[in-house]
């Protein structure tokens, strides 16, 4: 079953100001650069209404003991995002994590709503990993992680889109 966690943020900015901030390429650059990421590589797809960013990068990552020795001090990861929608909203997302050489894994769910004049998100995730005795430690961390980052990222979004 894995570690669950779920976060909503309400912007001041338009629903596709909101969405620009998950699918421009210079902004998602940016944005992750801003957060430490390093040797970001981003692809952005269009096909049939669905907007897929693909983005390999190394992430910082905050943990100490036993899973430090695991992990280090950071971690290769590739992030998936699969966006539909349109103009105006609402736009949703499946994103899926993979962490390069751990066998693990984060799935989730990202969801955009033109709220007045501003914008409504919603992302849930989910951490699974299946290293035995070390699984719901690892599956915690992640998930503690997530959600440091992506509280970080809502709060660029906010402020630079």
């Amino acid at each position: 079953m894995g570690k669950k966690s779920s976060h909503s943020h309400d912007f001041s900015q338009s629903v596709d100001a909101v969405y620009a901030g998950f699918t421009d390429a210079d902004i998602v650059r940016a944005k992750l650069e801003a957060l430490g990421s390093r040797d970001i590589e981003i692809e952005i797809a269009k096909e049939d209404g669905v907007t897929t960013v693909t983005i390999d990068r190394t992430v910082p990552v905050n943990v100490s003991g036993s899973m430090k020795a695991m992990v280090g001090d950071s971690q290769k990861v590739r992030q998936t995002e699969r966006w539909e929608g349109e103009a105006g909203g609402p736009y949703s997302a499946t994103v899926d994590i993979e962490p390069v050489g751990v066998p693990a894994s984060m799935h989730g769910e990202t969801t955009l709503s033109a709220d007045g004049d501003g914008c409504a998100c919603v992302a849930t995730m989910e951490a699974r990993c299946t290293i035995p005795l070390m699984g719901g430690k690892v599956e915690k961390m992640m998930i503690g992680d997530s959600d440091t980052k992506i509280a970080q990222e809502f709060a660029y979004i906010a402020q630079h889109c």
